[in-house]
C-alpha cells in the first residue's frame, strides 16, 4: 500500500507583525531622550530654586550645557519676557520670548541667588561650570529613577515634545538654533518609529474592530 506524500503546508498569511518590526528604525541610532513623564519625575525631585531655574531653561530651549554657562543677569529680561540665547556649534544665536512658567522660576531664584558677578548661575565659588551642572543632573536623576539619560538628553527631549505637540520641523530647527534644517530631521524619525509601534499594537489590539 503506498503511503500518500504529506503535502506542504501553505505558507501562513499572518506575517504583518514582521513587516512592522522591520520598518522601525534601530534605537540605539536615534538620540536618548526623556518622556513626558520622565520630565516631571526629574523636576519632582528638585527643590533648589536655581536648579529648577536652570535645568528648566535647558530643558525648554534646548540648551547645550556650555550655552547654559554663558547666560548671564543681562540675557534675561524679565519685564518684556525674552530671553537672549548664544548658541554654540555655529548654531544660530537669537532672541525669544521667555515662557511665563520660567519667568516665574528665575524670580524664585532671584530671590536666593548668590551675587557673584554677571553669570546667571552661580554657586559658592562664582559661575556654575559645566562640569557642576552634568554632576547635579546625574544626582537628580539618580534620585528620580532615571538611567541612561545625559544632561544632553534634555536637548533631544524638548525636540520631540515639540513635534509631538505637533510643530512643524522648521520651528523646531529654529528652536533649536540649528543653522542647518537636517539636524533637525533625526527627530522626525524618532516620533515616525514612535508612530509605527503605536500603529503595529493597534493593529492587533482586541478593542479595535478587524473589517475585513
Amino acid at each position: 500500500m503506498t503511503q500518500l506524500k504529506a503535502q506542504p503546508k501553505p505558507p501562513q498569511k499572518h506575517r504583518r507583525k514582521s513587516s512592522h518590526t522591520l520598518a522601525l528604525l534601530p534605537r540605539a541610532a536615534l538620540p536618548r531622550y526623556l518622556t513626558q513623564e520622565e520630565v516631571k519625575r526629574l523636576f519632582s525631585v528638585i527643590t533648589s530654586p536655581r536648579d529648577r531655574a536652570l535645568f528648566a531653561l535647558i530643558y525648554l530651549y534646548g540648551l547645550r550645557v556650555e550655552e547654559a554657562t554663558l547666560l548671564t543677569l543681562e540675557s534675561i529680561d524679565l519685564k518684556n519676557l525674552h530671553i537672549r540665547i548664544q548658541r554654540l556649534k555655529n548654531g544660530v544665536s537669537s532672541q525669544k520670548p521667555l515662557w511665563r512658567h520660567n519667568a516665574k522660576l528665575l524670580r524664585s531664584y532671584f530671590r536666593v541667588r548668590q551675587d557673584a558677578g554677571h553669570w546667571l548661575f552661580t554657586g559658592r565659588q562664582g559661575a556654575l561650570k559645566k562640569r557642576q551642572i552634568q554632576t547635579l543632573f546625574t544626582t537628580y536623576t539618580k534620585q528620580a529613577s532615571i538611567k541612561g539619560r545625559s544632561i544632553h538628553s534634555l536637548r533631544h527631549s524638548i525636540a520631540v515634545h515639540l513635534l509631538e505637540a505637533g510643530q512643524g520641523i522648521e520651528y523646531v530647527a529654529d528652536h533649536l538654533g540649528h543653522k542647518n534644517i537636517q539636524n533637525t530631521k533625526i527627530y522626525a524619525q524618532i516620533t515616525t518609529s514612535l508612530r509605527q509601534e503605536v500603529f503595529a499594537k493597534l493593529e492587533r489590539h482586541p478593542k479595535i474592530v478587524r473589517v475585513a
